[in-house]
């Protein structure tokens, strides 16, 4: 945004000063930074048609950030009234996903907390039953921040923990409309930490069995007989 806010403003990088950079909201090291990288360029210059165009098109760009901004602010008006313990508990916009995977607040409230940790992972599930092989630990829930930066093998207790407390929150939103959301946030940020601790190293590796091959019956000699040779 900060680049197509440049190139709209100046246009031609004759016009770019420092001080102007400054005024945009840089930093003075990271304006002397992009005033010396345009010094630098090695581009062609550009007539006073084709910077036109190019202004156009960046107004575009920054209009589509205007847009994605306010309904960014209206998807959070909406749900601090239609779910407050989520939105408090997860943010707008992983709360709105979870409520659009689920169908409804209605359902999202019905559904134990072992679905609603793998609510957007239903491929990846059915997949695992059929096959036998390893189910997967999140959904959507990945977008969390304390998940996504989580080590590997603390993401799948660490979504546990909060899809423990979504159950709970989705229930205080749907039947009773009690705001609970600060207890159940202090009570997961309390568990992450536990977590955390308690798992600060990855587990050992299992040592793989030595594979034992066919076992071979014991040869037997046969006898001879009294004429034999």
């Amino acid at each position: 945004k900060m680049y197509a806010t440049v190139v709209y403003e100046f246009g031609s990088r004759e016009e770019m000063t420092p001080e102007k950079l400054r005024k945009l909201g840089f930093s003075e090291s990271r304006a002397l930074k992009i005033y010396d990288a345009s010094r630098k360029s090695m581009g062609a210059d550009l007539s006073e048609v084709d910077v036109e165009r190019i202004r156009d098109f960046v107004n575009v760009i920054l209009n589509l950030y205007e847009l994605r901004d306010r309904l960014s602010e209206y998807l959070s008006q909406v749900m601090r009234e239609v779910a407050p313990n989520i939105t408090e508990l997860v943010g707008p916009t992983l709360g709105a996903r979870l409520l659009s995977l689920a169908g409804s607040l209605e359902d999202l409230a019905k559904m134990p907390a072992s679905t609603i940790q793998v609510l957007g992972a239903e491929k990846a599930l059915f997949r695992a039953l059929r096959t036998g092989g390893r189910p997967p630990k999140h959904g959507v829930l990945f977008q969390y921040p304390e998940i996504h930066t989580a080590p590997k093998w603390q993401r799948g207790k660490i979504a546990r923990a909060v899809a423990t407390k979504l159950a709970i929150a989705a229930k205080a939103d749907y039947f009773t409309g009690r705001f609970i959301a600060d207890k159940l946030k202090k009570d997961l940020q309390e568990r992450i930490a536990e977590i955390k601790e308690l798992y600060a190293k990855p587990p050992a590796k299992p040592m793989p069995e030595k594979v034992k091959g066919p076992e071979r019956p014991p040869f037997k000699r046969g006898r001879r007989g009294r004429g034999g040779r």
